[in-house]
């Protein structure tokens, strides 16, 4: 499912495209499906060409699941892993041996489980940054593919045109032919240029904007867990993956902790239903929580 955004992108445009061609005159004259194989086809095959079937599967595979991922509050998952560390840093890291399952982010969870398997910080880190940047690798290659079909579809637009033009001057010595046959002709080149910049285009920017939101949590999540491996305090595991929120946000999580008060309660209480809280959105995580006191 995709995201709310790119819904709401998608709809608005198409909307406003259709709504074009009905005040202005009949839908049905823009349905072609000579016009449409062309361009379909056409950027399919250019594409098959330029990129193996191996990636273009694997691309489409990563663009469907980064579409509908849920969308994710960082300070969340700092709460999360401050809750871990204390844990931690009290009872040492075997203790989240029986959280790992719960945990639904599956670098995280595979990042945990190597920590308490005995790995050490040398090696953990090895191992987590290797699986960073081959996954930087492929969601770059994804979003070529989707960058490269978005170039290949107003040129097979284009040369589809071009093939109307040349059957429709065939036809020179009718020249009530010639006005509808332009029209049919210009439809692919239309086509193109919708599929290009409504579609591909957009997708490719939303996937590598979405692709690096994702390596950032990556990211974060590595040096908290490392910094787990090494039993350092907590705050300073805190301070550490702070540089991975947005500056708004950085605020706001520091400003509402220097309000708190210092303790093991509130640990305690998020600790006994994080599972449930993990994808909240961290308004919503403190309000459950608050809300646990009274």
């Amino acid at each position: 499912m995709l995201d709310r955004s790119t819904i709401i992108g998608f709809v608005s445009g198409f909307t406003l495209i259709l709504l074009a061609i009905v005040l202005q005159g009949n839908l049905m004259i823009f349905a072609s499906m000579s016009s449409f194989l062309i361009v379909a086809g056409g950027v399919l095959a250019a594409t098959l060409v330029n990129y193996s079937y191996e990636n273009i599967k694997y691309s489409f595979k990563v663009i469907s699941k980064m579409m509908g991922a849920k969308s994710v509050d960082l300070r969340t998952d700092m709460e999360l892993m401050r809750m871990f560390a204390k844990k931690v840093r009290t009872d040492g890291i075997l203790t989240l041996d029986d959280e790992i399952g719960s945990i639904e982010n599956d670098f995280l969870q595979n990042a945990i489980q190597l920590a308490v398997d005995g790995y050490n910080k040398e090696s953990l880190g090895n191992i987590l940054d290797d699986e960073i940047q081959s996954q930087k690798r492929q969601l770059s290659i994804s979003v070529k593919v989707l960058d490269s079909m978005s170039e290949y579809a107003p040129a097979f637009g284009m040369i589809g045109t071009l093939i109307g033009m040349i059957l429709m001057l065939q036809n020179i010595d009718d020249p009530k032919s010639l006005g509808a046959g332009l029209a049919v002709a210009l439809i692919t080149t239309l086509y193109g240029t919708i599929l290009s910049n409504m579609i591909l285009g957009p997708l490719a920017g939303k996937l590598e904007y979405l692709s690096k939101l994702d390596l950032n949590r990556k990211e974060m999540f590595r040096v908290g867990v490392l910094s787990m491996v090494e039993e350092e305090n907590p705050r300073i595991m805190e301070n550490k993956m702070l540089i991975y929120l947005e500056p708004k946000k950085r605020a706001e999580y520091k400003k509402y902790h220097e309000k708190l008060a210092y303790g093991t309660d509130r640990v305690d209480r998020l600790y006994q239903k994080w599972p449930t809280y993990q994808t909240e959105e961290w308004e919503k995580l403190n309000e459950n929580l608050e809300l646990e006191t009274g």
